[in-house]
């Protein structure tokens, strides 16, 4: 198994905190998602948890899955304990994604909020991170400040056409 840390410093690697960032953000895309299929008038705040986090447990492990038959196939048998613990933590950030919302949809089951806000409010907590971390890329091509809001916007696309789909189909 490959270190992944700097031996200098013990940091993570960058090529690890790449790793970490990718399933972060896969995840909180996947999570946009699926937060615009909940129908809010027609589901009840248990259904729309289970929805919710049933989807994004089913692409962690199908992401999970993937990871280590491909390397199996690469690497040949990769059944140390380290390299799974690795693994599973690689893909961790995915499952992160789903804190806020379930709380928040928890929230909504006890009645203090309505699903409907536990879901806009899932779905714009999301899309904050999503820009900030757009943001962050950007600046590393040096670019001027409207070169950067080109670049974020365009990031953008997929989280802002989410947005724009759930208030389309209204609900």
């Amino acid at each position: 198994m490959k270190n992944t840390t700097h031996s200098a410093k013990n940091l993570p690697s960058k090529e690890y905190v790449a790793e970490l960032l990718k399933e972060r953000i896969y995840g909180t895309i996947a999570l946009l998602a699926v937060l615009i299929s909940v129908d809010t008038s027609h589901v009840s705040p248990l259904h729309a948890e289970f929805l919710v986090a049933g989807t994004i447990v089913s692409l962690w492990a199908a992401s999970l899955l993937a990871t280590m038959m491909s390397r199996r196939i690469v690497y040949g048998n990769i059944n140390d304990s380290q390299t799974r613990k690795t693994q599973y933590a690689k893909h961790a950030p995915m499952l992160s994604t789903l804190t806020l919302p379930l709380f928040v949809m928890t929230l909504s089951a006890f009645g203090v909020i309505s699903l409907a806000w536990a879901v806009n409010i899932s779905i714009v907590t999301a899309i904050v991170p999503l820009m900030i971390w757009s943001v962050f890329s950007a600046r590393t091509f040096g670019l001027g400040k409207l070169a950067t809001a080109i670049l974020v916007l365009s990031e953008l696309a997929i989280g802002l056409g989410i947005v724009g789909l759930k208030i389309a189909v209204g609900h």
